[in-house]
């Protein structure tokens, strides 16, 4: 039996936008917030902000735990919210886990999206209810300048139309620290080389997908789904490093990952995590999973570079050398 597909996101429902990790008042500005509500509201979809949105924290997290899951249970108990979106990620959506109402996540069936490190969020929610989640755009996707119609594109070809879709590299991507700039009322943009392939091959199965960081979190706890057989999908932010990128793989392949699953499927990391032809992510990727029986791709649109693709977690693809195809995930 395959997992539970959500129901699709409709024109006129709201989503309800949760800040499950890092504070977001105080911290980005409340214009920069307002445009990306106003992109969603131009789709044709209500937002809902939540209290931990509100809250200005000294802390490092938006707001109390129980701000937090109880904002999660109101949105799932809203008939008019049928899509719960992160504005961003952050570091410790792990601490909701022990406290969400896998029963009322489960019976709801409304989308849960997010990157970074909202994927604890989603990773947990499918392990332990068989829900398919998202890894995917999250608001301030769609609030810094000019939004890429790639990763919309891609959010509603999953969440929306509900249709299954081959994926397509986009065509350029941008990772410019344009909140630095005087003149950050655009973004740079940079030739996509596309999809690489470094070990080639054909496989279909069941996805994880998340922060590579955030996954190694979950392990060892009952949050974590058994790998054997599924295809992963792994991403980084600007502030990893060639370092901990070596130690984070080689830690899969310590816990014996590299000899359960059945593809890997590695994000595009940004210029500021260092990579270079001397200290390359391809070196990395060979020192673990050269001649390994499974495909290995990488330089995928996921990841904390704009634009992404959207990928259904417990939901399934096939890859066929530097093809990747998802099949429908909501209904």
């Amino acid at each position: 039996m395959g997992n539970i597909k959500p129901f699709k996101i409709k024109p006129g429902d709201a989503i309800g936008v949760i800040a499950p990790a890092n504070p977001v008042k105080g911290v980005c500005a409340d214009d920069v917030m307002q445009r990306g509500y106003a992109y969603l509201r131009g789709k044709g979809f209500d937002v809902i902000e939540g209290e931990s949105l509100k809250e200005s924290s000294r802390y490092h997290t938006s707001a109390p735990v129980e701000t937090r899951v109880n904002e999660i249970h109101n949105f799932l108990k809203n008939d008019r919210v049928s899509c719960i979106m992160a504005f961003w990620g952050g570091f410790n959506s792990n601490q909701l886990l022990d406290y969400l109402d896998y029963d009322l996540i489960r019976s709801s069936r409304k989308i849960f999206i997010g990157y970074s490190d909202m994927t604890a969020l989603t990773t947990a929610i499918t392990t332990k209810t068989g829900l398919i989640t998202f890894s995917g755009p999250a608001v301030i996707s769609f609030a810094k300048p000019e939004p890429f119609d790639y990763t919309w594109s891609h959010f509603e070809e999953m969440c929306v139309a509900g249709r299954g879709a081959p994926i397509v590299s986009s065509e350029a991507f941008a990772d410019d620290m344009y909140f630095l700039r005087q003149d950050n009322n655009h973004r740079v943009l940079k030739r996509n080389e596309g999809i690489k392939v470094f070990n080639g091959g054909a496989v279909s199965g069941e996805i994880v997908a998340g922060n590579l960081q955030t996954l190694l979190a979950l392990v060892g706890t009952q949050y974590m789904p058994d790998v054997t057989g599924r295809i992963i999908f792994i991403e980084d932010d600007e502030e990893s490093s060639p370092a901990m990128i070596d130690r984070c793989i080689c830690q899969l392949q310590q816990m014996g990952w590299f000899e359960r699953i059945a593809g890997l499927v590695i994000g595009r990391f940004t210029q500021y995590s260092g990579f270079s032809s001397e200290d390359s992510i391809e070196s990395i990727i060979g020192r673990y999973t050269a001649g390994k029986k499974f495909p290995v791709l990488y330089n995928a649109d996921f990841g904390h570079s704009d634009p992404m693709f959207t990928i259904p977690v417990g939901g399934t693809c096939s890859i066929n050398a530097a093809q990747i195809r998802f099949d429908a995930a909501v209904e």
